[in-house]
């Protein structure tokens, strides 16, 4: 009876204690919260209720501060104290199905709730554990994994008290590398934890627990300085200008300076000393090495030929006239059309210098060089053209035994006076609106050989030799000339007299008489240019002034002329003979016969002498014969042909003029 009495007490007294227990808990207002395993939330599981969403801590209720709870946990599962956590701060957990392990926290004294949450964040750090923010829950995941949460960012001044949760802290340094304070700092964070460097915008990004960046920030404060690690030097200079070089050097480093984007002043200061022509260098020491080693490289002595003053001499090219072709080029423009020709700058000056044929050229490098290329294209030696040509007047009577062998030829009428040549077959031929000053004049291209009295002549010097003792034949000229290609040659023969412009009496009653002087004689022009086919394009330009005696006044005799010209241009085949006829003179000669010795007295002499007017008709022949020479070999070569034509030509010459003789006195 007894024994059973004191079990029944027993098991009131262990009620009592429960029932007392109960009611601490109630008194201490903790409320039951509920543990979720992340691994194990279902999908269709019902919403929270809607709410504003404030991405600050959950505001404590007004009696957490005041609460206090004592900790004392002996090997217990992490998992009761993360309930008991949730229970005391009213928070919602999810928990990662790797959250394990075994928890020891012994807490002598009591703490408030606030501090009891503190605890909580540094038990989890210690286990590789971090809390990661989401919305109305916070997430319990490995540290390693933080990282890629959405975890809190802030910025270096919006740091607050230290607290035991990740988060990534964005750090815009001032002075000081990114890379050196990433390497300097990468010892002195977790293990868990990331630090990247961004030198663009001079920024550090490092995530990890709060408390530890907070430490990291202060170090920062005392290393992220101005003037860190710099050094000054002066380095004096040889040959460039201070001015020069300190503008060259700062355009290179604020370029790296700008692509950092750097808050403060520039890391690099260059400055220059006039006085000592000197460079002032304010720097780290691996900026300083590369300040130096720039300066080495650009302080030399500049060659003159590598200024902006260049002299090109020519070798073949006039250089007054490549003088107008380079300033004729364009200009260099804002915007560059793509497939254009290389351009100049405005700013470049061409001059020429006569004396040495050269040209003296103000550009930079690249102007230069652009022009060099046109010049080089320019200064080129040109062809030459050796020109032979004969001019002669026969009387037309013995012109129509001078039979030229006309190679196609068409006359364009008795106006123009001309006459469209060919070569042959299949060889083109084009005369350009042929000019004559008389009538029927014609131009065309000969055969291989010329018919005059009965022989055949093969060449033009032949049949000179053959008539220039015919009376009927008048050799006027044979000149020959050496030209170069597109160049103008000119020859003169003949004689300057004076001309009567104005008679008149003075006052004194004195005759007095105005003069001008005017040449007279043969004159021939001719420009050839030279074809990539061969032929040579010739522009002819001929006259031939007779002058007469004729008095227009009384006892004043003035000079009457007679003036034969063409003008024309033709195409002709190299070493082809072009002829020019048909420009028709008529003379009137008076012949005078009578008693020798009785004729010759004056006065009467006239009675015993009789004068006869005759007329006589003369065509005047001009033959060019042009001949290409492209080199010093064919110049060598044409020079040893023409000895040996001569050569052969005189010894058939004296056989050629026997038989013309012999065909006269028949």
């Amino acid at each position: 009876m007894n024994s059973t009495i004191i079990k029944t007490i027993k098991c009131l007294f262990i009620v009592f204690i429960g029932i007392s227990i109960i009611m601490t808990s109630y008194d201490s207002s903790i409320y039951a919260a509920r543990v979720t395993d992340q691994n194990k939330v279902s999908s269709n599981r019902q919403k929270p209720p809607t709410r504003r969403r404030n991405t600050q801590r959950p505001q404590q209720k007004p009696d957490e501060a005041e609460r206090f709870v004592t900790i004392d946990f002996n090997d217990v599962d992490i998992e009761v104290f993360i309930k008991f956590i949730s229970e005391l701060t009213h928070k919602n957990f999810i928990v990662d199905r790797r959250v394990k392990g075994k928890v020891s926290i012994i807490s002598p004294s009591k703490i408030s709730v606030k501090e009891a949450f503190k605890v909580f964040e540094s038990v989890l750090e210690v286990h590789g554990f971090a809390l990661v923010e989401s919305g109305e829950v916070t997430k319990i995941v490995p540290a390693t994994d933080a990282r890629t949460k959405s975890i809190e960012t802030r910025l270096r001044e919006e740091a607050s008290e230290p607290e035991d949760k990740v988060i990534t802290q964005i750090i815009r340094l001032q002075y000081a590398e990114p890379n050196e304070i990433k390497k300097l700092f990468s010892p002195l964070i977790s293990k868990s934890s990331v630090i990247l460097s961004y030198p663009p915008t001079n920024m550090l990004i490092v995530t990890d627990v709060l408390s530890n960046i907070q430490r990291l920030l202060h170090l920062l404060s005392a290393i992220d300085v101005e003037g860190v690690g710099q050094e000054l030097s002066m380095i004096p200079l040889e040959h460039a200008t201070s001015q020069t070089l300190v503008k060259t050097l700062n355009s290179i480093f604020s370029k790296k300076s700008s692509k950092r984007k750097r808050v403060a002043s520039e890391p690099v200061k260059i400055v220059a000393e006039e006085r000592t022509n000197s460079v002032i260098v304010l720097a780290s020491e691996d900026d300083m090495l590369k300040v130096k080693e720039l300066i080495t490289m650009l302080d030399k002595e500049v060659p003159r030929e590598e200024g902006k003053i260049r002299v090109y001499y020519l070798e073949h090219a006039k250089a007054e006239d490549l003088e107008k072709v380079l300033k004729n080029l364009p200009s260099k423009q804002k915007k560059d059309n793509k497939g254009r020709a290389p351009i100049i700058s405005k700013d470049v000056t061409i001059a020429a210098d006569k004396s040495t044929n050269s040209l003296i050229i103000t550009a930079e490098r690249d102007d230069y060089l652009v022009l060099e290329t046109v010049i080089k294209k320019l200064d080129i030696p040109r062809s030459m053209v050796y020109i032979e040509c004969v001019i002669m007047e026969v009387s037309t009577d013995k012109a129509l035994d001078l039979g030229l062998e006309w190679r196609g030829g068409a006359e364009f009428g008795t106006n123009k006076g001309g006459v469209f040549g060919g070569f042959g077959t299949g060889i083109p031929v084009t005369s350009l609106d042929s000019v004559t000053q008389f009538s029927n004049a014609t131009v065309g291209v000969i055969g291989e050989s010329i018919k005059f009295g009965g022989q055949n002549f093969n060449s033009i010097s032949a049949l000179v030799n053959a008539t220039k003792t015919d009376d009927d034949v008048n050799i006027i000229s044979t000149p020959q000339i050496l030209t170069t290609d597109n160049e103008e040659a000119t020859f003169k023969v003949g004689e300057t007299i004076p001309f009567v412009t104005r008679s008149g009496s003075s006052d004194s009653s004195y005759d007095y008489n105005n003069y001008e002087y005017r040449d007279v004689g043969v004159s021939l022009k001719v420009t050839p240019q030279i074809n990539k086919s061969g032929f040579v394009r010739l522009e002819i330009e001929q006259e031939v002034k007779d002058v007469v005696e004729d008095s227009v006044a009384a006892n004043v005799l003035a000079p009457k002329t007679t003036n034969r010209s063409s003008k024309t241009t033709v195409l002709v085949q190299n070493e082809q003979t072009i002829v020019i006829s048909g420009m028709i003179d008529e003379k009137v000669t008076v012949a005078k016969s009578g008693i020798p010795c009785l004729g010759k007295l004056p006065i009467i002499g006239r009675l015993f002498s009789s004068y006869n007017n005759k007329h006589e008709k003369t065509n005047l022949f001009f033959f060019l014969t042009p001949h290409i020479i492209n080199n010093k070999h064919e110049s060598f070569k044409f020079h040893d042909h023409k000895r040996k034509e001569i050569d052969s030509s005189m010894k058939k010459e004296e056989q050629t003029i026997k038989l013309y003789k012999k065909s006269i006195k028949d």
